[in-house]
C-alpha cells in the first residue's frame, strides 16, 4: 500500500478493433514503454475487441507476471465471453484481473492502494504503430 499522498501510474489503452499477432505486439511494446515510465498498472480495454488472435496472448500473459513482479498488474476490462472462452482455451485467463469497464478498473487501483493522487494516461489505440 502506498503512502495517500503518493503517486501511483495507471496507463488505459482502449482499443477499438480485432486484435492480430501484429498488433499484440505493439500492445506489448507500449505496456513495457509506460511501464519504464512509471506506470506500474496498466488496463487494456477490450469492449470494442470482438477478436484477439490467440497467438498473441501468451506474450501479453508473460507482460502481466512481469507487471506483477514489478509490484504493478495488468488488467482486462470490458471482456466478452467470447474472449473470456478465448483466454480460457489458451490457459492464460488466470493470470488477468478482470473489470467491467476501465473505470471500475481505477477505482479497484485507488481503493486497494489507498491513494488519492493518480496519473491516468488515456491513450486511444487506433493507430498503435504511432504511439510512443
Amino acid at each position: 500500500m502506498a503512502p495517500p499522498e503518493a503517486k501511483v501510474k495507471v496507463m488505459i489503452l482502449r482499443l477499438d478493433r480485432d486484435i492480430t499477432l501484429g498488433d499484440m505486439e505493439r500492445i506489448c511494446d507500449i505496456i513495457l514503454r509506460y511501464r519504464s515510465r512509471g506506470y506500474a498498472f496498466s488496463i487494456l480495454d477490450l469492449g470494442a475487441v470482438h477478436h484477439v488472435d490467440s497467438l498473441g496472448l501468451r506474450p501479453l500473459s508473460r507482460i502481466a507476471k512481469e507487471q506483477r513482479a514489478a509490484g504493478g498488474r495488468l488488467a482486462l476490462s470490458g471482456i466478452s465471453g467470447y474472449l473470456q472462452t478465448l483466454f480460457q482455451g489458451v490457459g492464460v485467463y488466470e493470470d488477468f484481473q478482470y473489470f467491467t469497464n476501465f473505470s471500475s478498473g481505477i477505482h479497484a487501483i485507488r481503493a486497494e492502494h489507498q491513494v488519492t493522487n493518480l496519473d491516468i494516461a488515456v491513450i486511444h489505440g487506433k493507430n498503435l504503430a504511432t504511439i510512443h
